[in-house]
């Protein structure tokens, strides 16, 4: 149907005199091209307002003098094959094909090249949605399809380096070598090369087609009787979390110790307690399809487009959901730092995303007790026990004048007020233990020891009020102080500056990029991938905005960045 439509809707655009003296053969398709430009709408397209591509388009065509780029009399066949290619493999970066009407096209391919060159403004249409889409692809690899602030990331994200895309495709053009336009687009990530890589693998896997899933009335323990072990073992090893054979040669009858074997490895590549027992949460992880994963690996690479390309080292990356710090000096440092962290409380008290540079730590530091935590935490406690602070090493500093003194009375006033601010002293009770690492920002988070090393074994740790703490605090002062210039700071000297009475700063002469991140997916350093809950349903806020949500998709939220740099 669609060469078709093609052809009615060529044979019945309205041409009047004034338009065919102007788009006759003598004046070539140049007001064609510029007429449709300036018009900012493309019939042949699904979505046929190209406004936010209109400039760029512009520019790409005046670098050809309003010519035609892809259908002119010189044309040349391999490049539109190419372009087609790019467009029909955008899933191989997590993008759709359909956005970029890679098919329509393709279709009309055919059509497109049988139309003799009087035919000027079909020649145009054709011509330029092939740029359009292009345009369009480049902008999603480069950019990102979503904002990022409009999903409440800060400014350092999605403010990418603008890329002269115009001139990019015209170069690919001329010199035959647009199949290496993506490469030159996409993000020079480690982590995206990952993503992608496994992304094509999961991509060849077999579908869900016979997919089971793993019904469990209650938690399966070892040893226990389960009327799907047959399916649970298929599974496994479908997961990568057995070796494979053929479970129908060897029956089981309990949940036995391969199985467990396998379920412990599945447990720890999803960031779960490594108990073998199958609980809510390894259930619902067992039952994620393959499209499931595919979806969060997609979404992982649309964030991965937010940061800038010159991430080198040293560094320091959370990653939230993950619950896991990296600390490297170099993208491919084999010898990387990984420990775990603690987060904020889902929901309630959210770490966020950010991008700052490490700019001091403190040794044995003081808590300067948040106003928020004072009124609701401590203050009910003051009243039942005036004892309270005292027990606790909080001393009370004086902000401003008090007219009163003396009373309990006030003193809960001049707290209440603000007149007084709590700050505890450095020792055993102190949550941020003996070191805090500051990277200035509005939220007033920063990385910190703690003085409860227990919740380290849970396998989820949003327990925080926003912070995060870390699991060895000792090795990521020596981190940072050995990627100091002319650092005289050696382990003895850390260790005893962690173990002194007085707080001590230490400021940074080369500050240190830090960067809290948040993806559900994440390819290690052994090329390991591993999923992660979305603790705090970011995943699901961004599915809506690309309208993976039926109905869900808002044009407000997508980025229109593809611009030439100044």
């Amino acid at each position: 149907m669609l060469p078709v439509v093609l052809i009615l809707f060529f044979s019945t655009q309205p041409t009047t005199s004034a338009e065919e003296t102007s788009l006759s053969i003598d004046a070539g398709p140049a007001p064609a091209i510029t007429s449709l430009i300036a018009g900012k709408q493309n019939a042949l397209l699904t979505k046929p307002d190209f406004s936010n591509h209109a400039a760029l388009l512009s520019t790409l065509y005046q670098s050809n003098e309003n010519q035609l780029l892809w259908l002119g009399e010189n044309r040349s066949e391999s490049n539109i094959d190419q372009a087609l290619t790019i467009l029909g493999n955008a899933g191989s970066d997590g993008l759709d094909p359909k956005d970029y009407d890679a098919e329509v096209l393709k279709v009309n391919l055919q059509m497109a090249l049988s139309i003799p060159q009087t035919a000027v403004h079909e020649l145009a249409e054709f011509d330029t949605a092939l740029s359009i889409s292009l345009l369009r692809f480049a902008n999603d690899l480069h950019h990102g399809r979503v904002n990022p602030q409009k999903l409440s990331y800060p400014t350092p994200f999605g403010s990418k380096t603008a890329i002269d895309v115009a001139s990019l495709i015209k170069q690919a053009i001329d010199n035959q070598g647009l199949e290496k336009l993506p490469q030159q687009l996409q993000p020079k990530l480690k982590q995206y090369g990952q993503l992608k890589q496994i992304l094509a693998a999961y991509r060849k896997a077999p579908a869900d087609a016979n997919y089971q899933p793993l019904i469990f009335q209650k938690s399966l323990r070892p040893g226990e009787t389960y009327p799907q072990l047959a399916e649970l073992h298929r599974r496994l090893i479908a997961l990568g979390a057995l070796p494979e054979y053929d479970p129908a040669n060897s029956p089981k009858k309990r949940y036995d110790h391969e199985l467990q074997e396998g379920v412990i490895n599945f447990q720890r590549e999803n960031g779960l307690k490594a108990d073998a027992i199958i609980g809510p949460e390894t259930a619902a992880r067992l039952n994620q399809s393959l499209a499931q994963k595919i979806l969060q690996i997609e979404l992982a690479m649309e964030r991965l487009r937010w940061l800038p390309d010159n991430i080198a080292g040293p560094m320091i990356i959370v990653n939230i959901p993950a619950f896991q710090l990296w600390a490297f000096n170099s993208p491919d440092d084999t010898d990387i730092l990984n420990m775990k962290v603690i987060v904020g409380k889902a929901l309630k008290n959210q770490t966020p995303v950010l991008f700052e540079e490490m700019k001091y730590l403190e040794f044995m530091p003081y808590w300067n007790i948040p106003r928020s935590i004072m009124d609701k935490e401590i203050l009910p406690k003051l009243y039942n026990d005036f004892g309270y602070l005292q027990s606790q090493d909080i001393e009370l500093v004086q902000r401003y004048a008090s007219d009163n003194a003396g009373s309990w009375d006030t003193v809960f006033d001049d707290i209440r007020r603000g007149r007084v601010r709590a700050r505890q002293r450095p020792g055993k009770k102190n949550p941020l233990g003996k070191v805090k690492f500051i990277f200035p920002n509005k939220e007033d988070v920063y990385l910190h020891d703690t003085s409860a090393h227990s919740l380290f074994s849970r396998s989820r740790r949003d327990f925080s009020h926003g912070c995060v703490r870390v699991a060895e605090a000792e090795k990521l002062a020596e981190f940072v102080l050995n990627n100091q210039p002319e650092s005289s700071w050696d382990v003895a000297a850390i260790q005893e500056a962690m173990s002194g009475s007085k707080t001590r700063r230490v400021t940074l002469k080369k500050p240190i990029p830090v960067l809290f991140f948040y993806s559900t997916t994440f390819v290690d350093h052994n090329n390991q991938i591993h999923f992660y809950r979305d603790i705090y349903e970011q995943d699901a806020a961004l599915e809506k905005a690309l309208g993976k949500i039926p109905g869900s998709g808002d044009s407000s939220l997508l980025t229109a960045k593809t611009t030439t740099p100044s």
